[in-house]
């Protein structure tokens, strides 16, 4: 590891020193390993910054000798001359001032390697991959990143199918889930519960309530039922249900995605079962639709925040206590505002 990490050091910072910035071609030459490493940049820096070999060994604790043939090592390694010495006291050549800006760039994040790694610094990630279901994905996401974007510099983000998203964070493709799969069946798997929320009765506009589970079992008889696609986990949540009641609903649509199944409803060509998470997501359609509670009590679901056991340091409680923040500060007003009701239901 550490020959590759000094090979990739090299490889950055000679193709630098060669090249003025904004003039270099691709490099396609074959790396080479040369005789120089993190030590030998702590001593160029020393002799740039002191601008004498002997102030240079002072501060290290070595001979000028030795600082002398580190600073020679350097000029072979890169094939450039880093030091004028013809001059009193000596300056930095061009390439000198590169190898002096690269060098205290890789020693400054060097030095933070081991609290990065393992220390007080182990919940910070260059990147972070996310996975969200799609129900939830917008506009939580963007939210939850205005709360997240100072502390994490980088962000990917996945939408989409619950197992699809569960297969990307087993191949450590991701490494947050907010999916409505708490992974109880894995031990090394973290979940904290971002909310709960019931599903509600959707019907077009105009159509009477429905009351009781009478008027449920006419109404899947009177008007298609405009399902989810049963390879995903809102598709057999609702069927699972449907079984539960007896109720063998004849199957005329699905879809993929949970804005056309509301655009269905609210075009009068039948009614479903969604959570309000979806009607967040497809709000637009929310002045065309009825939204009612859904006469047979206890169907709800859960969506959890998954992340990998003691990889993450901090950073999933911070994130969990983001997304609570998000979901209480506003994230349902639309879906309130059209089903007051709806409100002392949805919780952690």
């Amino acid at each position: 590891m550490a020959a590759l990490f000094t090979s990739l050091i090299h490889k950055i910072v000679c193709r630098s020193l060669s090249e003025p910035a904004g003039h270099r071609e691709p490099d396609r030459s074959p790396m080479h390993h040369r005789d120089f490493d993190l030590g030998s940049l702590e001593v160029f820096v020393a002799v740039a910054e002191l601008g004498s070999m002997t102030g240079a060994a002072r501060r290290l604790g070595l001979t000028q000798s030795a600082v002398s043939h580190v600073v020679r090592q350097l000029e072979t390694a890169f094939a450039s001359q880093l030091l004028d010495r013809s001059i009193r006291p000596m300056a930095l050549t061009a390439a000198g001032q590169r190898l002096w800006h690269w060098s205290n760039r890789i020693l400054t994040d060097a030095r933070q390697l081991p609290a990065v790694i393992g220390g007080a610094d182990a919940s910070f990630m260059p990147e972070l991959r996310i996975g969200c279901i799609d129900t939830l994905a917008a506009p939580f996401i963007p939210r939850l990143l205005q709360r997240l974007r100072d502390s994490v510099p980088s962000f990917s983000i996945a939408s989409g199918l619950c197992g699809q998203l569960r297969e990307q964070f087993l191949a450590r493709r991701l490494d947050v889930l907010f999916t409505i799969d708490s992974f109880d069946d894995m031990d090394q798997v973290d979940s904290l519960r971002l909310l709960v929320e019931p599903f509600v009765l959707l019907l077009p506009r105009n159509w009477p309530d429905v009351a009781d589970e009478a008027a449920l079992r006419t109404l899947s008889r009177t008007l298609p039922l405009i399902r989810s696609t049963t390879d995903s986990a809102l598709g057999r949540l609702v069927d699972q249900h449907l079984r539960r009641l007896g109720m063998e609903v004849p199957r005329s649509f699905a879809f993929d995605a949970t804005d056309t199944v509301m655009a269905m409803v609210a075009e009068e060509m039948g009614w479903s079962l969604l959570p309000p998470t979806a009607l967040v997501k497809s709000r637009q359609h929310l002045g065309h639709i009825r939204v009612l509670p859904l006469p047979t009590s206890g169907f709800r679901r859960s969506i959890h925040l998954v992340t990998r056991k003691g990889e993450l340091g901090g950073l999933p409680e911070g994130i969990h206590k983001a997304g609570r923040a998000v979901i209480r500060q506003g994230y349902f007003t639309e879906v309130f505002a059209n089903s007051p009701w709806l409100k002392p239901m949805i919780g952690r």
